[in-house]
């Protein structure tokens, strides 16, 4: 029996999913890739405007998150709230007390991060993107070192740069695969497998 296309698979599991969405999808990506462009150029340079690097990412982050499809509910559940709680956490970090102002938003740019390596992490699943399973450590180490200490100011525009380049291959991959692209590494299982469990 041969296998259903991906457009037949989505439509046997009841889900809404067609090539505009994928688009918008694709669309988070490469806001998510301007983002770290942003950051891994002006962070070196200290300019205060890498920030908008940051509000880049997070934007490319919700965009994706939002249009992101996978057939295990509870993981885009956890992609997308991570996201819509990180980006939340940042702002009230910036009216938060000044002591632990920087503490929140490194907390909120790190669930972003969550939802952001989950979406890569499904890349790499999916599709055997190596970016996205090395993006999926770098992320969180980034964030991780500047939480437990202070500003490193060379291991990030060296991550950031790196973070950069890795997300730029992976969109680059991406954007050359046909929309509705199904899974090639043979071990998504279909749909209706996959929501029983």
């Amino acid at each position: 029996m041969a296998t259903p296309k991906l457009e037949e698979q989505i439509a046997m599991a009841g889900l809404t999913y067609g090539r505009r969405h994928d688009i918008f999808y694709r669309a988070g990506l490469i806001v998510q890739v301007l983002g770290a462009a942003v950051l891994a150029v002006l962070y070196p340079l200290e300019s205060p405007f890498y920030t908008v690097g940051i509000m880049l990412f997070n934007a490319g982050a919700l965009l994706s998150g939002v249009y992101l499809l996978v057939w295990i509910s509870w993981v885009k559940k956890i992609i997308l709230g991570s996201i819509l709680i990180g980006i939340p956490l940042q702002i009230i970090g910036l009216y938060g007390p000044p002591q632990s102002s920087v503490t929140i938003i490194f907390a909120g740019i790190g669930l972003v991060c969550v939802g952001a390596g989950g979406m890569v992490g499904k890349e790499a699943y999916c599709f055997a993107y190596r970016e996205g399973w090395m993006l999926l450590w770098l992320y969180p180490i980034l964030v991780l070192v500047n939480l437990i200490g202070k500003e490193h100011r060379v291991f990030n525009a060296l991550g950031f740069s790196a973070a950069f380049l890795l997300l730029l291959s992976l969109v680059g991959k991406k954007l050359k695969q046909p929309l509705l692209s199904p899974c090639t590494t043979n071990i998504c299982k279909m749909p209706e497998q996959q929501m029983d469990k």
